[in-house]
C-alpha cells in the first residue's frame, strides 16, 4: 500500500482526497495532519483507509509520499522541524511558491513535485498541471482530469494567472440564467440550461483539441445569426480585450504581492 500524508488539510486537499479514493483507494492510505480539525475529520469519518495523525511530525513519518496543502505564508512554520526522509517524494500544492523554495524546507526528501488542481479534480475534471516530471505523481494524478506535466515553471506561474478567471466564468454563466429567468423562465430550468451549455461546449473544445483542431469561434455561429449577433456587439465594445487587460491586472497584483527573493552570495 501507498502512504499518502497531508500536512494541511483544507478545501482543496479534501477535493483531492475525494478524487483520489475514486481511482487509488484500493491500494493508497491516507493519513492527515490535525489541521484543519473539521476537514480532516469529516475525511476520517468518511472513508476507512483515512486516519488523522496526531501531528504533522506523525504524518511525515508514516509516508511515503507527503502533500503540502498549507497556505503558503505558513510553509516555513508548518514544515519546521519536521523529519522529511531522502526516500519521499513531497507534493506541494501551494500557488506562487517555486520550487527551489520547497526543496530548501523539505531537505533531505529525494523528489519534490509542484501541483496545480483546481476544484473540479473531486469530479476528476479540469487539468492537473505538475513540475516537474515524475513517475509517482504522474500515476497518482493521472486519472484525475486532463494531467498536463509542465515543461518549465514559469509555464506554472501564467497558468495560475489565467486560473483566476473562474469566478469570472461562473459570473458569466449567473448573468446569462438572471437574464432568462427575468424573461419568466423557472430559475431551475434555467440554471440547468445554462450550466450544462457551458459544459457541453467545454466537452466539444476538448475534442477539438484532441483532434488537433482550433475552435473557430465563426464556426459555432450561423451568418446574420444569433451567435455572430452577440458576439459580434461584445468585439465592438471591446469585451474580449478586457479578457486580456484583466489578466495583466492579475499578473500584476501578483508581481506585487510576491515576497522579494534573498540574493544569492
Amino acid at each position: 500500500m501507498l502512504r499518502l500524508g497531508f500536512v494541511g488539510t483544507g478545501t482543496l486537499v479534501s477535493a483531492v482526497i475525494d478524487g483520489l479514493q475514486a481511482t487509488h483507494g484500493d491500494r493508497c492510505t491516507f493519513l492527515l495532519s490535525p489541521r484543519s480539525q473539521a476537514t480532516s475529520q469529516a475525511l476520517a469519518a468518511r472513508y476507512a483507509n483515512v486516519v488523522r495523525a496526531e501531528s504533522s511530525a506523525a504524518v511525515v513519518e508514516g509516508s511515503d509520499v507527503v502533500f503540502l496543502g498549507m497556505r503558503p505564508n505558513q510553509l516555513s512554520e508548518a514544515t519546521a522541524g519536521l523529519p522529511f526522509r531522502s526516500d519521499q517524494t513531497v507534493v506541494s500544492f501551494l500557488a506562487g511558491v517555486p520550487h527551489a523554495q520547497i526543496v530548501e524546507k523539505v531537505r533531505p526528501a529525494g523528489h519534490v513535485v509542484r501541483v496545480n488542481p483546481l476544484p473540479p479534480i473531486r469530479l476528476r475534471k479540469g487539468p492537473v498541471v505538475i513540475y516537474p516530471a515524475n513517475p509517482i505523481v504522474e500515476d497518482l494524478f493521472g486519472g484525475l482530469g486532463d494531467l498536463i506535466v509542465a515543461g518549465k515553471e514559469s509555464d506554472l506561474v501564467a497558468i495560475a494567472n489565467g486560473s483566476a478567471m473562474m469566478s469570472s466564468h461562473y459570473a458569466l454563466q449567473n448573468s446569462i440564467i438572471d437574464w432568462l429567468v427575468s424573461r419568466d423562465m423557472a430559475p431551475d430550468t434555467a440554471t440547468h440550461y445554462v450550466r450544462s451549455m457551458f459544459s457541453g461546449l467545454a466537452a466539444v473544445g476538448l475534442d477539438a483539441f484532441a483532434r488537433g483542431e482550433a475552435v473557430d469561434p465563426a464556426h459555432h455561429e450561423t451568418k446574420g445569426g444569433l451567435n455572430e449577433r452577440g458576439r459580434g456587439y461584445l468585439t465592438q465594445i471591446g469585451w474580449f480585450d478586457e479578457v486580456g487587460r484583466a489578466l495583466n491586472v492579475i499578473e500584476s497584483h501578483v508581481l506585487v504581492a510576491a515576497p522579494a527573493r534573498p540574493e544569492s552570495h
